[in-house]
């Protein structure tokens, strides 16, 4: 079979969970499926090994038992960066690493997905972008495209750059009432310029959340407490500076959420454990009272503790939400159920038998 490798135009439009998704519902059906993402742009290390940090997430998901050599033989780390800037040797056998580690991977396999880096064009000066890696190894792009009202222009370039090894599109996030504008003109318009759209999938609160986990770590907080609700998923935040009787009414309005307040406002902090409260995001560094913390412990609502101020803790919040990954176990179930019920599976898998 031709392997098939999704990619995108810009992080975050969806790839890694297209992977996910297509790879195990493929393994529900029998084929032994292969993974890998030739070009890494998340360092990590695994003991002695550089790898991805999604290529090695999606490879133990996919349970592939492969080498993360293999897996992900390319990252590109900044030192990889300055050297091939230096030297225009230095990546001279890249595109051949790729393709010996495709050769192991795809071994014994009915199938295999393949990742691409952040966009089409990285590690295009090192001889190992999207287009090339494809003519390297006979493989068949999957676009995954975030939408967005450049959508049309961003595919068309697309195909400009990629030529015959772009195989079919895939639309995501697309807002609620964008769905029949796209139906009705955007996948029409694509047909016809000879660009096949493989399904198109409607934004998702699920998807776009992230664990109170995931959130602590990235503003660089402190929990509190109850640690045990840490992998609970925040699918929105709201500001408290408001009086307590205010907050209330205005609390009430979104559920799952996180609530960001000062560290000193016990009443507005109070008022927030009164409704559906993933987390409390105290902010200037101060400790709660010991009856905020009490009843929060007594509801499992963890509160971060963070140093900075309520404006700064918005503007970061406001950067992860919706541009986060997908390492929840809750989120791995809801991705299998929107590919199973948004993308054409039977479709992909006559592009990866050449047709």
């Amino acid at each position: 079979m031709v392997p098939l490798f999704f990619i995108s135009n810009q992080p975050f439009s969806g790839k890694s969970s297209m992977c996910v998704g297509v790879g195990k519902i493929l393994g529900e059906k029998g084929l032994r499926v292969g993974y890998m993402k030739p070009v890494g742009t998340l360092p990590t290390r695994v003991g002695e090994i550089t790898t991805d940090e999604d290529a090695q997430y999606i490879s133990n998901i996919l349970d592939t038992k492969e080498k993360l050599e293999d897996v992900c033989p390319i990252v590109l780390t900044q030192q990889y960066s300055r050297e091939g800037l230096r030297d225009p040797d230095f990546s001279k056998g890249f595109i051949d690493i790729i393709a010996d580690a495709y050769k192991r991977i795809q071994k014994d396999k009915d199938i295999v997905i393949m990742e691409g880096a952040k966009s089409v064009e990285d590690g295009y000066f090192l001889g190992i972008s999207a287009n090339k890696i494809c003519k390297k190894i006979g493989a068949k792009a999957i676009m995954v495209v975030k939408y967005s009202s450049e959508i049309v222009d961003q595919v068309l370039y697309a195909k400009e750059f990629l030529k015959e090894c772009l195989s079919g599109v895939i639309i995501n996030w697309v807002p609620r009432s964008q769905m029949e504008y796209v139906g009705e003109l955007v996948i029409p318009f694509l047909t016809k310029n000879k660009i096949e759209v493989l399904g198109y999938i409607a934004s998702d609160k699920i998807l776009s959340s992230v664990s109170v986990k995931e959130m602590a770590e990235i503003l660089g907080g402190q929990i509190i407490c109850a640690e045990d609700k840490v992998e609970e998923l925040v699918e929105t935040f709201m500001v408290g500076a408001m009086g307590q009787e205010q907050a209330l009414k205005f609390f009430q309005r979104k559920a799952n959420k996180a609530v960001i307040t000062g560290g000193d406002r016990a009443d507005v902090q109070l008022a927030a454990l009164e409704t559906p409260t993933r987390c409390l995001v105290l902010t200037g560094n101060f400790q709660p009272s010991s009856v905020v913390l009490g009843r929060a412990e007594e509801l499992g609502v963890p509160m971060i503790l963070v140093n900075f101020d309520t404006l700064t803790a918005v503007e970061r919040v406001g950067e992860i939400m919706g541009h986060v990954g997908f390492h929840e176990i809750k989120k791995v179930s809801k991705i299998i159920e929107v590919v199973s019920e948004y993308i054409d599976i039977n479709k992909l898998l006559k592009i990866s038998k050449g047709n």
